[in-house]
């Protein structure tokens, strides 16, 4: 798995490509510097695997790089972050 993170704004979306073509991704609304999270996804058949988590991740470094902060609402995202000390700055939940 390539586990680099590529943020595709005209798609609203983050996403981590996956063996076999396959894509997860993050969907967000933007208001200014700010992202509202709105849905993670990874393919059925690779879940399980600790891509969501990765994906997750990978996706608040390239925020937090890019100088946003964010909201978590899909439950999944939440559930990652759930009392991160290191994620707290940039991500309200």
């Amino acid at each position: 798995m390539n586990e680099k993170i590529k943020h595709k704004p005209e798609k609203k979306r983050f996403e981590l490509e996956l063996e076999n073509g396959l894509t997860a991704f993050i969907l967000y609304k933007r208001k200014n510097d700010h992202l509202d999270l709105i849905h993670s996804e990874v393919p059925e058949s690779l879940r399980g695997h600790g891509i969501g988590e990765t994906l997750v991740l990978k996706t608040l470094e390239q925020i937090e790089k890019e100088g946003l902060t964010a909201t978590a609402y899909c439950p999944y995202i939440k559930a990652v972050v759930l009392g991160s000390e290191k994620w707290k700055n940039i991500i309200n939940h």
